[in-house]
């Protein structure tokens, strides 16, 4: 990581197979300027091909997990067309927490608003805090939500409950985000990071193989037909049945039934 990455995106120690990548503009609720929002898909480039990661938890630091897009910054480069702006700023990050080969938990404290959204929504498991809340507020200033957001939202939630998010800027509060899919859990606010950090240990202690094919069945599941699911289901278990940590697993389920 270079030095410039560390002062805007705190990236832990890897502990027992897990990382934290830690958006790091408190003053600013973490709002993603163009510095930061590069040093995050460094950050998260790096994490993806560490062999030593097998789960990420990634939080903002502070009061609010990300604020969305800074407006100050935003309102300067508005003669650079959306499409190329995301694709050089966002885009990155986004296809790394969906891409990697390792589960990612969104650790959810305050707003994760506009981009930040986009963020929570890329991560496969959600803690949120009792007062966390998403909030789609990219139509108050007249725009559309960005980063995958209406991909992710209209498939979790169909039109109506996705259209009301998106066009009311409606926030919707942890409990809602777990009632509606959103989230898979919530906690006291105090204990979010604490939550996260015990789900990403439950998650490390499964085979690693599986879990990566996991996320990848899943993952491919959204976007292809039932058939071609089946198949690369197939495909995937016959990889997990090759590898010496399969065979592990099952002797000690078959020695474990054995007492």
């Amino acid at each position: 990581m270079s030095d410039h990455t560390r002062d805007l995106i705190n990236v832990s120690e890897v502990q027992h197979g897990i990382v934290e990548v830690t958006i790091a503009r408190p003053d600013v609720r973490n709002a993603l300027n163009q510095a930061t929002a590069l040093a995050l898909n460094e950050a998260l480039a790096a994490v993806t091909a560490d062999p030593q990661v097998r789960c990420v938890i990634l939080s903002g630091e502070g009061s609010a997990f990300c604020a969305g897009a800074d407006l100050a910054e935003f309102e300067k480069a508005t003669s650079q067309p959306a499409s190329e702006r995301l694709e050089q700023l966002f885009l990155p990050a986004l296809r790394s927490l969906m891409a990697m080969d390792k589960p990612v938990i969104a650790a959810v404290s305050g707003a994760a608003a506009g981009i930040g959204v986009s963020y929570v929504l890329a991560c496969d498991m959600v803690v949120m805090g009792s007062s966390a809340y998403l909030k789609l507020a990219f139509i108050n200033i007249g725009l559309i939500p960005d980063g995958g957001a209406c991909w992710h939202l209209v498939r979790q939630l169909g039109h109506a409950q996705a259209f009301e998010m998106a066009a009311l800027a409606t926030p919707i509060s942890a409990e809602r985000c777990v009632t509606l899919g959103l989230a898979n859990r919530v906690v006291e606010d105090s204990q979010v990071l604490e939550e996260a950090r015990s789900l990403a240990h439950s998650l490390v202690a499964q085979s690693p193989q599986a879990l990566s094919a996991t996320k990848r069945a899943l993952r491919a599941a959204a976007e292809r037909s039932l058939g071609d699911t089946m198949q690369l289901e197939g495909e995937l278990q016959d990889q997990c049945k090759a590898t010496k940590d399969f065979q592990a697993r099952v002797a000690a389920f078959r020695q474990s039934r054995r007492r």
